[in-house]
Parts: structure tokens; C-alpha cells; sequence
């Protein structure tokens, strides 16, 4: 009898933490595409994100009362054609707690950077993968002679989200450096966001002594079944310096959508004269995609694209390969397609 009534016991306690925990979500996304590269030679590949990141991740809130609530967001990259991780660390993508009420939102561990969340926002191919459409691969170049290359995601961070105020938002970040010179950094983004009409802009500096500075001005319009977004992303480090425009439009076509992205990179003397086996200098890139709905949650798409290589720049339109067949030779072009799937749950 006692047996059972310590069994109880344990099952009442385990289903009050279980309500006071408000929500417990597993979510993420597995994306493939069989891809042909030309560059330097031809390469065929079944590579992952052609539309976005596979992943897999939890996020949970907890309701504190008072309107104040805590969180937690732990999210790891996926490898989905062989099953690896994406990253040297197992959540790699982010891992946050988070405390939130009126007072705003107070983030603290491994998350973005508020200036490149503005690229994400406003890259018309969507930024989500590191495939044929991820404009940041002449941004950054895979670590170019502009600088670190573009900064993504940083441990040790500790952001803030401003409350709600109308439809005007903003995120401030830094990240402890923890006695490593490049981990330090800071940034920050403001931001209007409507139904149709969305503008931001952000700025960051990374790194304590070599600093490595941003900028990314965005704007987008949405007509209802058409859409035109806009970028500027401003690079310097030292005095080297790399600006990329890009422009893009899509149109909805019943379950489908059509879109085209174009985008220019230029980089200064200073940036194109560092050393050899970087991407570095001026390239022009075009891409034009259709993705079909089957469901909310399942899309087949395909793409064509193309990099235009002037001076010594070797941009790949595969860019998350530093070398291989695909890459072009300097002053090259770059070309390819792809045909994918991407499910998300």
C-alpha cells in the first residue's frame, strides 16, 4: 500500500512540473538536392540545404506568472545525406535560455549576431542554406581577404530584444571574448516590419584588436502575390573593404512560386591584392528558383545559377566547398542546378 501511494505521489509531482512547463516543441527541417557544379570541371552532388538548413531542434516556455515567462532553445545542425552533424559542436545552431516579460527579452548562450539576422531577412534567395542560392558565401567569401569572414552565430553571448513597441523592433548583442581575441563582438539591429512594408538596418564590430566591421541595410515590399526585397552589406577590415547589392522578386503562382535574385560584390585593391587561394574581388551572381508546395510542410523545388567571376575571384555558386572541381579558375564563371526536397516538422 505504501509502494503505491509513493507512486502516486511521484506521478502527481512529475504532472505538475509538466504543466508548469507551458510548452515542450521538437521541431527542424531535412533538406536534399541532387546538384550538378560547373567550375573549373564538373562535379555531381547530393548535398543538403538547397532551400534551408537541415536541422533538429527543442525550444520550451515555461509561464512565471505576471506576464513573464522563461524559455530555453537548444538546435543542431544535420548533415542529411550522410547523417553527421553539421559543426564541431553538437548544437552548434543555438542554445539559449532566455527570461521575457514587459520588460523586453533577455537571451544569454550560442545564438546569431543582430546584424546577420538583417541578412537572413532581407537576401532574396534566403540565406537558410549554404548552397547554389547563399548570397553570404560572397559576403564572406569562405573567409576572404576582406577579413574573418562573414560572422555569423558566437559563443557566449548575452542579447536583448527590445518589448513590442508598435511595429518597430530591435535586438541589441555582445559576446565575451573569454581571453580569445576573435570571439569578442557586439552588434546590433532597429527594424519596421507592417503587413506589406519591411525596412532594417544593423551594424557589428568582431573581434577586440583586428576588428572585422559590417553593415547590412535592408528593405522589402510585399504586393500580396508579388514581392521585391532589396540588400546592402558593407565589409571592412583593415583597409579592406567589400560592398554586395543585391535585388530580388518573386511572384506566387497558385501552390508555387517563381523568384530571381541578382547581386553585385565589389572589393578595393587593398582586398583583392591578399594572398592567393581566396575568393576575393568582384563577382556578379544570378539565380532564378521555383518552389512547389505539395503540403504546409513538404516543397520540391529546383534552381539555376550562375557566378561571374572578374580578377583573381573564385566565387562558387556551391560555396560551402572550398575546393573541388566545381570551384572555377580565376576570373571564372560558375553555373549549376539543382533539384531538391526540403520537409519540415
Amino acid at each position: 500500500m505504501k509502494k503505491n501511494l509513493f507512486a502516486v505521489a511521484a506521478m502527481l509531482a512529475f504532472a505538475g512540473t509538466a504543466m508548469a512547463q507551458s510548452s515542450v516543441t521538437v521541431f527542424g527541417v531535412v533538406d536534399l538536392a541532387a546538384r550538378q557544379i560547373k567550375g573549373a570541371d564538373s562535379v555531381s552532388l547530393l548535398q543538403n540545404e538547397g532551400r534551408a538548413q537541415s536541422r533538429i531542434g527543442f525550444r520550451g516556455t515555461e509561464d512565471l506568472g505576471d506576464g513573464m515567462k522563461a524559455s530555453f532553445w537548444i538546435e543542431s545542425g544535420i548533415n542529411a545525406d550522410d547523417g553527421t552533424t553539421a559543426g564541431s559542436a553538437f548544437w552548434q545552431r543555438r542554445a539559449t535560455v532566455s527570461l521575457s516579460g514587459g520588460f523586453g527579452e533577455l537571451r544569454m548562450g550560442r545564438h546569431k549576431f543582430a546584424d546577420r539576422i538583417v541578412v537572413d531577412d532581407f537576401d532574396p534567395s534566403g540565406t537558410g542554406n549554404s548552397g547554389m542560392l547563399d548570397v553570404t558565401r560572397i559576403y564572406s567569401g569562405l573567409g576572404s581577404a576582406v577579413g574573418p569572414g562573414y560572422i555569423n552565430r558566437a559563443n557566449n553571448q548575452v542579447g536583448y530584444h527590445l518589448p513590442a513597441f508598435g511595429n518597430m523592433y530591435g535586438t541589441f548583442d555582445v559576446s565575451a571574448g573569454e581571453g580569445v581575441n576573435a570571439d569578442k563582438g557586439y552588434s546590433g539591429r532597429l527594424g519596421y516590419k507592417d503587413k506589406q512594408l519591411h525596412i532594417a538596418g544593423g551594424y557589428g564590430q568582431h573581434g577586440a584588436t583586428n576588428k572585422f566591421k559590417t553593415m547590412a541595410l535592408g528593405a522589402a515590399y510585399d504586393f500580396g502575390d508579388f514581392s521585391l526585397t532589396g540588400l546592402y552589406v558593407q565589409n571592412k577590415f583593415a583597409n579592406r573593404k567589400q560592398v554586395v547589392f543585391t535585388l530580388g522578386g518573386a511572384v506566387k503562382i497558385g501552390a508555387g512560386r517563381v523568384f530571381a535574385t541578382a547581386a553585385q560584390a565589389n572589393a578595393n585593391n587593398a582586398a583583392e591584392a591578399v594572398g592567393t587561394g581566396n575568393p576575393r574581388g568582384d563577382a556578379k551572381y544570378f539565380a532564378l528558383g521555383y518552389d512547389y508546395s505539395l503540403s504546409k510542410r513538404t516543397t520540391l523545388y529546383t534552381t539555376v545559377a550562375n557566378i561571374k567571376n572578374n580578377g583573381a575571384a573564385t566565387f562558387s555558386v556551391n560555396g560551402t566547398r572550398a575546393t573541388g572541381g566545381e570551384r572555377p579558375v580565376a576570373g571564372g564563371s560558375s553555373r549549376g542546378f539543382e533539384v531538391g526536397v526540403r520537409h519540415t516538422f
